[in-house]
């Protein structure tokens, strides 16, 4: 007699869940072409959330404004690079196609002294270098085959940049949707936290917020340490198109790819117009300060912005950059801060009952 009851609970609870999950999955499903966008609006609209405020305030309260001037600065500070690129790439084209047509009459230059004196290794770049410059069409003919694999993989990975700049402008338009409705978000994710977590998570968007904030900072201020260290650098061993090399390098190190991929081509050119001296200076430079102050400056920064022992950021950042690339610099010292908070809280249970007392007594 007791089963029936209990199994037509069952068979209705079953089917509730099963209609939920085929909900949440449609859902899901629906915006999962927008889901990269919708985060990376979210990172921005947080980050930026503390300027929204102060603009707000000072424009009288109107949240459209502000959210719309917020846009547009992200908007210039996208286009400025590229189009300081764009006008670069433009002028070395026919550089580039001249370069081409002149090949048979390029001539390598004598190997370096520095290079022979170097240990272990120097007799053999020697006379590395001396094959070469005995026959250097062999030379770029063996090595045809490699560069053409790598223009493919140049090409491919442009083609993933301007999907991935399309994500971050349509993300940036979301982020202002965001900014104009952020107090009623706001209030709605303090509640669902809540609701789900307890009381003892209504410190917990804090929290999130404040890591995001944190990352922001620590990415954005690296970068721009690297960038002013690579333009010094630059500039003194005498490259040309020094500024437009420190945009390049800022956006490259804003994506957490390896700086060298701008300062290293330079050196390259340098020890090629015969300053070797200034070749190994660019070189020691980007290797021992542009690269380096990366993995320095950048955790300490995130840590100190995000209240959070430098080894849980440091875990985070690197963790979350292998698991989910560049968006993961954010998820990960996210995840880790909301978990190390919930830790806290459940290692100091009575203190938190205390905490809490007299608010309910009142």
């Amino acid at each position: 007699m007791s089963s029936k009851p209990f199994t037509g609970f069952s068979i209705m609870t079953v089917a509730r869940i099963a209609l939920l999950a085929m909900l949440v999955i449609s859902c899901l499903k629906v915006i999962q072409p927008f889901l990269g966008a919708l985060t990376w609006a979210a990172i921005i609209a947080i980050s930026a959330w503390p300027l929204h405020t102060k603009l707000r305030t000072r424009f009288n309260g109107r949240a459209k404004l502000s959210a719309l001037l917020i846009v547009l600065l992200l908007a210039l500070t996208l286009a400025i690079p590229i189009g300081l690129m764009a006008m670069t790439l433009a002028d070395t084209v026919p550089q580039v196609s001249n370069i081409n047509q002149d090949l048979s009459a390029f001539h390598l230059p004598d190997a370096p002294q520095w290079l022979s004196n170097l240990p272990l290794v120097g007799s053999g770049l020697t006379k590395f270098w001396q094959s070469v410059q005995a026959d250097l069409p062999g030379f770029f003919e063996k090595i045809r085959p490699t560069m053409n694999k790598a223009a493919v993989w140049i090409l491919e990975s442009g083609a993933s940049a301007s999907l991935s700049m399309l994500e971050i402008v349509l993300a940036i338009i979301i982020a202002g949707v965001l900014l104009i409705n952020g107090d009623a978000l706001w209030d709605g994710a303090e509640r669902i936290i809540v609701k789900l977590g307890g009381e003892t998570a209504d410190k917990l968007p804090e929290v999130i917020a404040r890591t995001i904030r944190s990352v922001t900072t620590g990415v954005v201020g690296t970068a721009l340490a690297q960038t002013v260290l690579c333009v010094i650098g630059l500039l003194i061993a005498g490259v040309p198109g020094a500024l437009v090399l420190g945009f390049l390098c800022f956006v490259v190190a804003v994506a957490q790819m390896p700086t060298l991929i701008v300062w290293l081509p330079a050196a390259g050119w340098v020890f090629y117009q015969g300053h070797t001296g200034m070749g190994v200076f660019l070189l020691l430079w980007g290797f021992l300060l542009v690269n380096t102050i990366d993995n320095v400056l950048k955790p300490l920064l995130i840590s100190q912005g995000a209240q959070m022992p430098l080894s849980i950021i440091f875990m985070g950042v690197i963790g979350g950059l292998l698991a989910w690339g560049l968006v993961g610099l954010f998820i990960g010292p996210t995840l880790l801060a909301v978990g190390f908070t919930l830790f806290k809280h459940w290692l100091e249970p009575e203190d938190q009952a205390c905490e809490h007392q007299p608010a309910a007594d009142q």
